[in-house]
């Protein structure tokens, strides 16, 4: 090998050596403000907890902690401002429970607002005696994601979850879908995980 070949290939070497530390610059530094921050807080995390007077699911965030863009909807639960298309504002589906008790779910946030059909939401509403959206029928195509889009709903897949499904299984056309459990008065619910 020439001399000049010899120069080329370590002036490449080079360059890709300063190229992968380029790149790997950003990565390290945040493992360091990572293990920094770990640092400084040790005493904290070692610190004894203050006893709460409120259950974990009953916890109302204070409005002064939420981050900018956030609303309290009860329980301690908070979410994005607004709602997904031309909603004003989202409901939630809240499924918890309490150190040891059983499981439940719970509807937070305004009443439902059905948006109208739309592509992968295009099923039947079903209503309460007292009007406020019940259930929902699915059709060949639906998705949860679309059906909560439909009902501004913040997390339309948990819709699935509230009826009983596992995370791998799919909501089927024809089945009926209950999307706020206290207008549906003979509802259960039933946490698919504990069988």
């Amino acid at each position: 090998m020439n001399s000049t070949t010899k120069k080329i290939s370590w002036g490449v070497a080079g360059l890709a050596v300063v190229g992968l530390f380029a790149l790997a610059l950003p990565a390290v530094s945040s493992v360091v403000t990572t293990a920094q921050a770990l640092g400084s807080n040790t005493a904290k995390l070692l610190e004894e907890p203050e006893p709460e007077s409120e259950p974990a699911g009953q916890r109302a965030a204070s409005t002064a902690e939420l981050p900018e863009g956030y609303v309290d909807i009860g329980e301690g639960v908070s979410i994005p401002a607004g709602g997904p298309g031309d909603c004003t504002a989202s409901s939630f589906i809240n499924i918890t429970r309490d150190d040891g008790s059983p499981w439940r779910a719970s509807l937070l946030g305004p009443d439902l607002v059905d948006m109208g059909p739309r592509e992968f939401a295009v099923g039947d509403v079903g209503y309460a005696a007292d009007g406020r959206i019940a259930t929902y029928t699915v059709e060949p195509g639906d998705s949860p994601w679309a059906i909560g889009d439909r009902f501004c709903l913040n997390n339309g897949n948990a819709v699935p979850l509230l009826n009983g499904l596992k995370g791998y299984e799919a909501i089927q056309p024809g089945q009926v879908l209950v999307l706020n459990p206290e207008a549906v008065p003979d509802f259960e619910f039933v946490y698919p995980y504990d069988e």
